[in-house]
């Protein structure tokens, strides 16, 4: 029998679901506001209304955590704060954090709880130690844990453990993909995630199905040994889902935590019968086989759409002007209206394709951002779209009906204490930020067997060298360039003690290392060895960085998830120094799902042009995409930097791409993307 008390968390995606979660006996939900949290379709609450949310879930003697588990981008960081403040005056319990700015802000609100929400991939005791060095009271473990990893999180003194026990599966490890965003500018760490991993896909150009496609996480019948592991809580995933699959949710462990056994066993077939996924419990039993292939979704598992409160009728109108390469669209709301453009995009495959006018009657059958579809058009309703472009047509009409309804009062109403303004002061720019975009790079991102590259002639900023251990350092230092060995953007428990072995021959070396997640600077601090922060810690605001610096990093990576405006908007204030990679094929996924040996290296293509490789790195398989992007022939000297580097990890032959020449036909990823 379970012998103590689990904290049963549920999704609250709207105040419909807020209250079924209530009503079956969550003891906590977790929910975000309209901006700023890694679940930007679901309907989430206004500012207004989230007072009331506190209020109803108090009121049941549940807790209330807001999501605030994103990468924040420059301009974000006052609304941050102000949202910060709006949990803390309307009493919310805890609130769950990515971006390293927060970390910075936390002091001011010492009345919220922090917890390190799953997007930061805490995956090891390392990870753990870090969080509470940060002042975290809780965790949200990475999903792909086995018991024995899990317990090993749980025993660190002073931390609180969460972890996922039922919805959806991410075939990447936890916070570390970037595919959505390489494919179209929707990134996972921006809320904004496009599910490419649920598509068919080819492989070495044969179909081979959904192989990316996870069966669902249960695990309501191992409760006693989660608990036995040390954990605190149990997260059920679903701010997208429907106020009667949150119910059955929560119904179903509620009766597991009560024995309640033949009971559950009922309310789990239904749960999988909703989803029209598998269900699984294997990564806890370090299980990897298997685990994907499947893809079905029920009318009864969409996105959360009640309209709540006095705008239950309000209406917005939207019209969609087809030009000859692109969409014009214009959506009013209240007096106001938005017009931006949008790519005509051409159908490749007319069966999947969507006609606009299909497209204006499901808007007409759920509600966007809590508002009715009034009057909707198209001059050409027969037009055809892909369902990518229909997706992200619907996103960017939620984003701007979000940003009418926004009180411009708003922000005024929230007023920020005066030391969070003191943390939110911009400084100076680095004076060691050279470089500008357009430069030559200075530094090499390679593997340790690519150090052969460097003899005769190293790069004036040295390199980066992933793949080292503590017998292969003292090679690879004496190769003729200044190295940084980089430690890896994810690893687990049984690889700490490598880890710790190859900083003890930095350490004594006198050589510098890149860390890349809390566990790397964890362990880093630890041996007092020099670092830097990269890829894996990039950051997208200057006080992230500055929090960083902080830290003991003497640099920073921007990140690559950014468009043009956003790297200018750090650039112009970011007193750390920092490097900028410039080309390179960044790793698209990584994951511990365990793939057909048979198809290591071999191409990855689905119906939208992306082609991606995996192969095994550190224990991983890794997806590399075939084809690098490249900013080196553009010139930009807003975007400044200590380092520029060219990243070779994943070439098949990167002496070829070290001195190829770029030109304008190169991709560059979101450089020149408008992103929201």
């Amino acid at each position: 029998m379970i012998s103590r008390k689990l904290e049963l968390l549920a999704p609250a995606g709207d105040f419909d679901c807020l209250k079924a979660a209530l009503d079956a006996g969550a003891d906590a939900v977790y929910l975000g506001l309209e901006s700023l949290n890694a679940r930007r379709r679901a309907r989430n609450f206004r500012p207004d209304e989230f007072a009331s949310a506190v209020s109803a879930a108090h009121a049941k003697g549940a807790r209330v955590y807001l999501t605030l588990n994103i990468d924040l981008a420059e301009r974000e960081l006052g609304d941050a704060a102000r949202l910060l403040e709006l949990a803390r005056s309307c009493k919310a319990d805890a609130v769950l954090v990515r971006d390293f700015a927060l970390f910075a802000l936390k002091p001011a609100f010492p009345e919220l709880e922090f917890h390190l929400s799953t997007q930061a991939c805490a995956a090891n005791s390392a990870d753990a130690a870090a969080a509470v060095q940060l002042g975290i009271r809780r965790a949200v473990l990475a999903r792909e844990l086995a018991l024995d990893e899990i317990k090993a999180c749980a025993a660190v003194p002073g931390l609180e453990v969460e972890v996922f026990v039922q919805g959806a599966l991410c075939f990447a490890v936890s916070g570390r993909c970037w595919l959505s965003s390489w494919a179209g500018g929707r990134g996972g760490n921006r809320g904004a995630c496009a599910s490419p991993c649920r598509v068919p896909w080819t492989v070495g150009g044969e179909a081979v199905g959904t192989p990316l496609s996870m069966k669902d996480l249960s695990v309501w019948d191992r409760l006693e040994e989660l608990e036995k592991a040390g954990v605190t809580a149990l997260k059920i995933e679903g701010r997208l889902k429907n106020p009667d699959w949150v119910r059955r949710a929560v119904s179903l462990y509620r009766r597991a935590l009560s024995g309640d056994i033949s009971t559950a066993l009922a309310g789990e077939a239904a749960l999988g019968d909703v989803a029209g996924r598998d269900q699984t419990s294997a990564y806890l039993d370090g299980k990897r086989k298997d685990l994907t292939g499947v893809w079905g979704r029920k009318s009864g598992e969409g996105p959360a759409t009640s309209i709540q409160s006095t705008e239950s009728k309000t209406e917005y109108d939207f019209e969609i002007t087809v030009g000859e390469k692109s969409l014009a669209c214009r959506c009013a709301y209240a007096g106001r209206e938005q017009n931006w453009t949008m790519p005509k995009t051409s159908v490749v495959r007319i069966a999947k394709a969507v006609a606009l006018s299909d497209f204006l009657r499901r808007l007409s059958d759920e509600p966007v951002q809590g508002l009715a579809l009034g009057q909707g058009q198209a001059s050409e309703p027969d037009l055809l779209l892909p369902p990518r472009a229909i997706n992200a047509l619907r996103d960017r009409l939620s984003v701007e009906l979000r940003l009418l309804r926004k009180d411009p009062q708003d922000n005024e109403r929230v007023g920020l204490p005066p030391g969070v303004k003191i943390v939110l002061a911009k400084s100076a720019p680095s004076p060691e930020n050279r470089l500008r975009l357009g430069d030559a790079p200075d530094r090499l991102r390679v593997e340790a067997a690519q150090l052969s590259l460097m003899r005769g002639k190293p790069p004036a900023g040295g390199a980066i060298v992933e793949g080292l251990t503590a017998q292969s350092i003292k090679s690879a230092a004496d190769c003729g360039a200044t190295i940084i060995a980089a430690l890896p953007q994810v690893f687990f428990e049984a690889d700490i003690p490598g880890l710790r072995a190859l900083l003890q021959a930095c350490l004594r070396l006198g050589v510098a290392v890149e860390v890349n997640n809390l566990g790397g600077w964890q362990l880093a601090r630890e041996a007092g060895v020099a670092m830097e922060g990269g890829p894996g810690l990039a950051v997208l605001n200057s006080l992230a960085a500055r929090q960083l610096q902080a830290m003991g990093l003497r640099s920073v990576t921007l990140s690559m998830e950014a468009d043009k405006g956003r790297l200018e908007d750090i650039s112009a204030v970011c007193p750390t120094p920092v490097s900028v990679v410039v080309f390179g094929r960044p790793p698209l996924m990584s994951t511990r799902v365990e793939l057909r040996a048979q198809w290591q290296g071999q191409v990855f293509a689905d119906r939208r042009g992306i082609r991606m490789r995996p192969r095994r790195e550190g224990g991983l398989w890794v997806f590399r995409p075939e084809g690098a992007f490249d900013w080196r022939w553009l010139k930009n000297p807003a975007i400044r930097a200590k380092h520029l580097v060219m990243d070779l990890v994943g070439s098949d032959n990167p002496l070829a791409d070290q001195e190829s020449q770029p030109g304008p036909d190169a991709f560059l990823f979101n450089y020149k993307r408008t992103l929201y």
